[in-house]
């Protein structure tokens, strides 16, 4: 099987969010991932709920992605449409920061599940190029129990930021395969490439 020639004519394109409360990085991640820069003023300019397009390439398959960022009062304000309106979120903390890191992921997750308990969700530890001050096998073990993948991630040294939009996009794709498989036997909309990586 020819697995770039069928990606090419899959068309796949997915909505990513960035969820988290504002100076995590969401951002800077954003950039590092789209034009592999750092911008150390980056905290200061979220893109403000616009979507920022790139392309990748998953298992010679090139997915478009448009990615969003939006400050965290806009997410109290609309978060339903938010939650409902992208294929995955990326929910960011920062691993510098001294907060109760359980207490800061129950509450995104909750608001997110709430909404909709299927979403694709990646959890990242940013800033993994400063001083860890959160326990991070407790974190890890935390999600892992819920059922998540967890990465750590450096916007400014560029740590598993690629690494961390892929993945996602696996999991959203999973899901979604997941999905058709429950409602229809045969599949024609070019997901096939990556279906068959899955052996879904």
């Amino acid at each position: 099987m020819d697995l770039q020639n069928i990606g090419k004519q899959s068309g796949l394109r997915f909505k990513i969010l960035l969820a988290g409360e504002d100076g995590v990085g969401k951002t800077s991640l954003i950039l590092r991932f789209t034009h592999n820069i750092f911008d150390i003023t980056a905290k200061t300019k979220t893109i403000e709920g616009d979507y920022i397009t790139t392309n990748l390439n998953l298992f010679g398959a090139p997915v478009r992605l448009d990615i969003q960022d939006l400050k965290e009062e806009s997410w109290s304000e609309a978060m339903s449409y938010f939650v409902k309106d992208n294929d995955g979120i990326l929910l960011v903390f920062d691993t510098n920061s001294a907060k109760p890191v359980k207490t800061y992921l129950d509450t995104w997750l909750k608001s997110i599940r709430d909404i909709n308990a299927e979403i694709p969700i990646v959890v990242l530890g940013n800033k993994s190029d400063l001083p860890v001050k959160a326990n991070i096998k407790k974190i890890s073990q935390y999600i892992s129990s819920s059922g998540l993948h967890f990465i750590q991630t450096s916007a400014k040294t560029s740590e598993n930021v690629s690494y961390a939009f892929k993945l996602l996009v696996s999991e959203i794709v999973k899901s979604k395969a997941a999905q058709k498989k429950r409602t229809e036997t045969r599949r024609t909309d070019g997901l096939d490439v990556i279906f068959n990586r899955y052996k879904l």
